[in-house]
Order: structure tokens, then C-alpha cells, then sequence
């Protein structure tokens, strides 16, 4: 069943402060994988299908509306996702000067019995370029930057170290140490989580040091060559 688009708006009631500097962009909003989301309720029937929307973010990273593009699941759930959609939490978009900005992105939420009641939002069209942006990105930002990325993920995430941004910082050190002939995979898997805390600690010492030439790619040839 292919549903029409519709707008589902709703009100906003808490306001969280953004950060007062400009970070390191331009970045479309990012979901934060691991936060809690609201839940929905199945009974009888079969979970089987998927929603689209396109969701209005905000720069607090809350969700402001849904627009509901594509529905192939039982009708009934429609509205229960859609609140899983707005429960959502996300990185908020950056634009090319730094600024924090309201932005859309596209979402999908696959219902299926490996989901259960707890549906989690993803990119609607994983766009491969995505990550080689990513990476770019991260290689550019500051300390300062990265410290309130990771602190606004913390707050969300029980996972950090494998939310988008953090994911990409570690593939990109994986990625740099290949064309230098070392191949580094497992052992930097392991060791991310641990480099990426303790880059977070010593970037609050040195905000305007390079997160991933200065403070990150460091500690990780230090735990690889152990």
C-alpha cells in the first residue's frame, strides 16, 4: 500500500540551548542510533513492511514535524510510527559556515518480527557518498568540535563509539593506515571505544588542536602497536 504524503505536526515543549560556537560543517542531521525512542504496540497483528517520512529537524535536534511519504505496512501502525519518528533524536544540521540549522531528512522504519516493539528509525537512502563527506569532515574538525558532538551523542546514546560520527572517525583511521601498508582492522575496532573517551578528555585540555591528526589518530597508532 503506497500511503499519500501527509503532514503530521505537533508542538514542541522543550527547548534544549545549542552550543554558541559554530561547529565544523556542512552536515546533514545525523540520528543518534541508540537513543530511546517511543514504542510501539503490536498485538496481533504481523509487523511486515515500512514507513517513509520525511522528518523536519531541528536545531536542538528534536523532531519538529513528520511528513509520512511512504507507507507498506499494516495502515494501523502508521500513527504509532509516526511517533516513533518524532521521539527520535538527531545531531542537528550544519551548515557550510558552522551554524546550527533546521533541516529535512529522509527516514525509514522497517517493521519486522527482528524489530519487535522497538522500531529504530534509519536514512530512508544511504547515500554512499555520505561517509567519504564524513570523513572529510571529521579530518577538518577541531577539538572543540568533536567535544560537543560527543557530549550531545552521550547524552542520547549508551553507545557512543558506535554512532555515526565516531563509527566514520575509526573507518577513517582504518582507511589512512591501509594506503600506508598496515593493515590495522580488528585491533582498531577494539581500541576505538577507549581512544575515542580519551580523545574527548584530552580535547577538552587543547580545544583548538585537530581532532583526528592531533588527538585521535595518536592514541590509536599507540593502542595498534601494542
Amino acid at each position: 500500500m503506497l500511503a499519500a504524503a501527509r503532514a503530521v505536526p505537533f508542538m514542541i515543549l522543550l527547548v534544549i540551548p545549542v552550543a554558541g560556537l559554530a561547529q565544523t560543517g556542512p552536515s546533514e542531521p545525523q540520528v543518534i542510533a541508540a537513543a530511546s525512542t517511543a514504542k510501539i504496540n503490536v498485538g496481533s497483528m504481523k509487523l511486515a513492511g515500512h514507513v517513509v517520512a520525511t522528518v523536519r529537524v531541528g536545531v536542538d535536534g528534536r523532531v519538529k514535524d513528520v511528513l509520512v511519504t511512504e507507507n507498506t505496512a499494516e495502515p494501523s501502525f502508521e500513527p504509532q510510527v509516526v511517533k516513533v519518528l518524532q521521539s527520535a533524536r538527531f545531531r542537528p544540521a550544519i551548515d557550510s559556515t558552522g551554524k546550527l540549522v533546521e533541516a529535512n531528512t529522509e527516514m525509514k522504519v522497517e517493521l519486522r518480527q527482528s524489530t519487535g516493539p522497538e522500531p529504530k528509525p534509519v536514512a530512508a537512502k544511504p547515500d554512499p557518498q555520505l561517509t567519504e563527506n564524513e570523513k572529510a569532515r571529521i579530518k577538518r574538525m577541531r577539538c572543540v568540535d568533536f567535544v560537543w558532538e560527543w557530549d550531545l551523542i552521550r547524552e542520547e546514546s549508551s553507545s557512543v563509539a558506535t554512532e555515526f560520527m565516531p563509527r566514520i572517525a575509526t573507518t577513517a583511521y582504518v582507511n589512512l593506515r591501509q594506503e600506508e601498508g598496515a593493515y590495522v582492522d580488528s585491533k582498531a575496532w577494539k581500541a576505538s571505544a577507549k581512544a575515542l573517551r580519551e580523545s574527548a578528555d584530552r580535547c577538552r585540555d587543547n580545544p583548538q588542536a585537530l581532532f583526528f591528526q592531533d588527538t585521535f589518530k595518536p592514541l590509536m597508532d599507540e593502542a595498534v602497536a601494542d
